[in-house]
């Protein structure tokens, strides 16, 4: 008993399903079986077979073949089963005896079908070929060509070939499904995969930045949030009361509503960059950010949330104000002895018999004095963050004896500078404006041009009326500037890399002063410049101004 269990398992083992589909020696046990069953029904049906008779050889063949197919190694059974597929067609035609196949018809379609299955046209052309030499042919050959048994045998090689050919067109199309569906699945994979990659480089990033990062959907929810946000959202809504927002202007001193907050502005779809606000509650620990916003769109232009930054700007914030407190202490400092100054000057210029010499000197002295307080009151007006348009003064003016009197008092730098300056100015250039403030403009650009300009350079002073403008032009030989810098040129306290190498002296307000002091009487001004070959800084301004400076 223990040995038959042994071949049982042995047999079982062969008798499984693979992968979905039935194992070759199960299909040829199975039309072994149906083989004897027809036997067993002709026996029963009063049509006992002899021993030695064709259709026994048959029956025996096929439980041949079904032993050896279950006693061969795997690796012989897919071409076993293939002889085996031929060797049933023929167990058919000994079944028959030279006549139809009466009721085993049908297991006609089982080796045909495996053949088309596993050897495709090829398949087809064995099955009928089969079909033809072991059962049609000999058929014919023992009943002969009448019409009974002509339409009788002819039809089974046409239904072999059917059904071979049709299971191998579902084959091929099936297979061609197959191929197309793994080949999908494999961009999808391959899809998939480099989608994950992305996803995990963007977190990687989007973790590592020391920006606060956030991703808000259209009710101003959080879908995306940064640790470093996390943080920041800690002081600004502490204990996550949203409704209670610990966010102040940018002073530090004035809490914004919960509409001025830029996370709610955000969310309604404004857009912003550098937005400065301090957050926390305890000025102690309060932080200041620079905030910006953009809008998320969908393809019809919808909102769907927005992006916002939190840049951490403290140090840089608290280090302006020290600056600006610093140069404010000192500017406000500088005004007493300068108003000192021009003060006794004014009183000694009063005297009738000065020196005619000697009041030239003092004329040149108090001119310079007023201009040093002007700039001391600018220098203030910038770092307190009070800058406007400068107040100007109605008066009419000569702009060509403005520049004269700024070249003539920038002589002697030049001079101590060994750089030539030169002046094309023409008699007269009458103009409406704050001459004082326009003397600015011009000392500060001449100024400039010299400083920039190293021993043996050369700067050239020219004005005049072009179209209806008065325009001066400033060019020097000296260092030049780069063009990524022109940007900002014109910001308060910027200096060039190239000064600041070369210790320039100077404080980056200059050009910012002209700039205001120029548009303030409705003019521009423009550069052109190249390293290595000197800049021309022009003015244009326009002559009629007297309506504008009124109002």
């Amino acid at each position: 008993m223990r040995g038959w269990g042994r071949r049982g398992g042995w047999v079982l083992a062969h008798l499984r399903w693979n992968d979905g589909e039935p194992d070759a020696r199960v299909l040829q046990i199975g039309f072994t079986l149906a083989l004897v069953g027809v036997l067993v029904l002709r026996d029963a049906g009063g049509r006992s077979e002899d021993v030695l008779s064709w259709p026994t050889a048959g029956v025996a063949l096929s439980v041949l073949g079904a032993a050896v197919v279950l006693a061969a190694p795997d690796r012989c059974v897919p071409f076993l089963t293939r002889v085996m597929a031929v060797v049933n067609i023929a167990a058919l035609g000994m079944l028959a005896a030279g006549s139809d196949l009466g009721t085993a018809s049908p297991l006609l379609l089982l080796p045909s079908l495996w053949l088309g299955l596993e050897l495709g046209l090829r398949g087809v052309a064995l099955a009928v070929g089969s079909v033809l030499a072991f059962i049609t042919v000999p058929g014919l050959l023992a009943h002969g060509v009448d019409a009974l048994t002509l339409e009788r045998l002819v039809v089974l090689p046409v239904v072999a070939g059917v059904g071979a050919a049709s299971i191998t067109a579902g084959l091929v199309a099936a297979r061609s499904a197959q191929a197309r569906a793994e080949a999908r699945e494999a961009d999808l994979a391959a899809a998939l995969e480099i989608i994950e990659r992305n996803r995990r480089s963007a977190h990687a990033i989007f973790e590592a930045v020391d920006v606060g990062l956030a991703l808000l959907d259209r009710d101003g929810r959080p879908t995306l949030m940064n640790h470093r946000l996390t943080e920041f959202s800690e002081l600004a809504y502490p204990g996550g009361d949203i409704s209670r927002p610990r966010v102040f202007d940018e002073t530090g001193r004035v809490p914004l509503s919960l509409d001025d907050v830029p996370t709610v502005r955000a969310q309604l779809g404004e857009e912003f960059d550098d937005v400065r606000v301090w957050i926390g509650a305890e000025e102690r620990t309060r932080r200041a950010m620079s905030i910006s916003a953009r809008r998320v769109e969908d393809s019809d232009g919808a909102l769907l949330g927005a992006a916002v930054s939190y840049t951490d700007v403290t140090e840089f914030m608290r280090a302006a104000q020290v600056k600006d407190d610093f140069i404010a202490l000192v500017s406000h400092e500088l005004r007493t002895p300068l108003t000192s100054i021009v003060g006794y000057v004014a009183i000694a210029l009063d005297e009738e018999d000065l020196d005619p010499v000697l009041r030239k000197q003092l004329e040149v002295v108090a001119r310079n004095g007023r201009r040093l307080e002007r700039l001391v009151g600018d220098l203030l007006d910038e770092v307190q963050h009070e800058r406007r348009p400068a107040s100007l003064r109605d008066q009419t003016t000569d702009l060509a004896e403005i520049v004269r009197e700024s070249v003539a008092a920038a002589r002697p730098h030049a001079t101590a500078s060994e750089v030539e300056l030169v002046a094309d100015v023409p008699a007269s250039i009458p103009f409406t404006g704050d001459g004082q403030r326009l003397a600015q403009v011009v000392d500060n650009l001449v100024s400039n041009a010299i400083k920039y300009s190293e021993a043996g350079g050369r700067t050239e002073v020219r004005a005049g009326v072009e179209g209806g403008s008065a325009v001066i032009r400033v060019r020097d030989t000296g260092i030049g500037i780069d063009p990524a810098d022109h940007d900002q040129l014109f910001t308060r306290f910027f200096r060039t890399r190239e000064a600041t190498l070369r210790a320039i002296q100077g404080v980056g307000l200059g050009l910012s002063i002209t700039k205001s002091i120029v548009e303030s009487h409705g003019g521009v001004i423009e550069v052109d410049s190249e390293v290595g070959q000197g800049s021309e800084f022009r003015v244009v301004l326009p002559l009629h101004v007297v309506e504008r400076l009124a109002s």
